[in-house]
Parts: C-alpha cells; structure tokens; sequence
C-alpha cells in the first residue's frame, strides 16, 4: 500500500520559533501564501484525505484539496510535548526530542507510535486500494518512518513523501 505524507504549512508557532505540539494554532500569513502557491500544481489524483484535527493541518488540507472528503482523525495529530508547548524550540529541546527523551508530562514515543500504528493499520485494512493523501505534522512524518524501518529525516513545511508499506 502507498500513502502520501504532507506536512502542514508554516504555522504561527514555527514563524515564533515556539514548540506546538497539540497546542491548536493557525497558520501564518506565510503559511496561507505557500499553501496556495503549492494548490495550483498539487496533484489532484487522490481519493481521500485524511487530516489531523489540529487547525494548521485543517487549514492546509482546505486550500491543497478542497473537492476531497476528508476524514479527520485524532491519531494523526502532533505528539504532545506537555510541558514544553508554547515555550521556545531550542538546539537542547530538538536534541534531547530526537534522542527520544520525553517532555515533563509529555507523551511517550511509545504511546505516540502505537496510536500512529493504530492509524496505519486501520488504512490497510479498510482504505487499502485508495490513493491516500495525509495531511499531518513533522512528528507524525517521523514516526511513520520509524514504524516502517525508513530513514528517519527532516521534513519541510509543506514538503510530500510517498511511504510503501
């Protein structure tokens, strides 16, 4: 099965440099403009979409695709950072984040990559002859790739990878 991945545009926390997390904010006005830049040659070759709940991903999803059904799903959200949301994304943060530390009150990798599992697996079983498109965040990109044994990398705002599995 093939599913394509598209990180949501520029939000307000990344244009203030501020860790989000779950924390539900827009996009910025920069995030809006690349978005709309990028729907005038988006594929529109796709089925379905699905969508974290989270407004950034919403507001990417709406203008990239608005003539396809999406299916909003809370298992495709970002990984809760507790303590760390809305505070400054520092070089400490990203290195202990990558590390697989966990925030104070945070969400563990294992907790985050078994509901990101839950949400592949339930792909395969009922959407598994659909072309695919997920509207997500960074850590959920991430974690993915982790769960299929792929390189784990950064991913841009707005950037698509294609993932088999």
């Amino acid at each position: 099965m093939k599913i394509t991945l598209i990180r949501h545009a520029e939000s307000v926390y990344n244009e203030k440099r501020l860790l989000q997390g779950q924390v539900d904010c827009e996009l910025s006005k920069k995030g809006l403009k690349d978005t709309k830049e990028k729907s005038r040659n988006f594929p529109s070759d796709f089925d379905i979409c699905f969508c974290s709940t989270l407004k950034r991903t919403k507001q990417t999803a709406e203008i990239l695709v608005p003539y396809l059904n999406k299916i909003y799903d809370e298992r495709i959200i970002e990984r809760g950072l507790g303590d760390w949301e809305n505070t400054p994304n520092t070089d400490e943060k990203q290195f202990l984040m990558h590390n697989k530390a966990v925030p104070p009150n945070g969400e563990t990798f294992e907790k985050f990559d078994n509901r990101i599992l839950d949400f592949l697996e339930m792909l395969k079983n009922d959407y598994n002859n659909e072309k695919i498109l997920i509207v997500t965040h960074g850590g959920v990109i991430y974690a993915i790739h982790r769960i299929l044994g792929l390189k784990v990398r950064a991913i841009e705002n707005l950037e698509m990878v294609t993932v088999n599995f």
